[in-house]
């Protein structure tokens, strides 16, 4: 009886052993035509860059009142548009001179601080001078000539503009220009429109500065850096 179970247990082993390298072989011929599972991922960040853009010339949009932009290269540059301003004016006295220097910013511009310098480079200053609009207010050491009129200085728009939101083809515009006219005293003389060397006619200069008014995390950014900022540009 031992031999004989002996024998038996011989045999099943051999057979087990054989089924077993069969489906070894089954399994290994099957695994050769089953591709693995696999997973892949994949994400691109795709960035806009903040801007404060100015007025494309060549498509301006629409102008503060909303009508068609002069594109004239001496009402429109950048930031600056002065719809009224026909170029050569004359100065005279008792002249009012048609010159309203509005600021815009381009689509999608990032929430903005405007500010304007005005250099009036004249002989006598006091004899060429303006009255700034509602929504405008003097900052630094601008002050007024007489009776809120000025001859120049650094000005700054009260509301701001804001086009972060705005879709291609418009613009933000201040509601007003800095000021409408410039006005000629009535006891100006030829001499007082000559630079101080006397060499040639004065200008009124008019420039812009716009700066983002809140930092990356959307916090304001100090009113007094931004008008250091806007100081350090014009040299003032």
């Amino acid at each position: 009886m031992k031999e004989k179970r002996t024998k038996e247990h011989s045999t099943n082993k051999r057979n087990t052993v054989a089924v077993v390298a069969l489906l070894l072989v089954c399994v290994l011929a099957i695994g050769g035509t089953i591709a693995y599972l696999t997973s892949q991922s994949q994400l691109t960040n795709t960035f806009t860059v903040g801007q404060i853009s100015p007025i494309d010339p060549n498509k301006p949009g629409p102008g503060p009142d909303g009508g068609e932009i002069d594109k004239d290269s001496s009402k429109l540059n950048g930031n600056l548009y002065e719809p009224s301003w026909v170029k050569d004016s004359k100065l005279l006295p008792t002249a009012s001179i048609a010159k309203d220097p509005y600021v815009g910013v381009g689509a999608g511009s990032e929430e903005c601080d405007v500010f304007v310098y005005v250099n009036n480079t004249m002989k006598n200053s006091n004899n060429i001078y303006f009255t700034i609009n509602t929504g405008w207010e003097p900052v630094g050491d601008t002050q007024a000539f007489k009776e809120g009129k000025y001859t120049g200085g650094l000005f700054k728009y009260t509301a701001g503009l804001d086009a972060s939101t705005i879709k291609d083809g418009k613009n933000v515009w201040t509601t007003t220009p800095l000021f409408s006219t410039v006005e000629v005293s009535e006891d100006a003389k030829a001499e007082d429109f000559k630079t101080p060397e006397g060499d040639k006619t004065g200008d009124i200069i008019v420039q812009s500065f716009l700066h983002q008014s809140n930092n990356a995390k959307g916090e304001a950014i100090n009113d007094d850096d931004i008008l250091t900022a806007a100081k350090k540009q014009f040299g003032l």
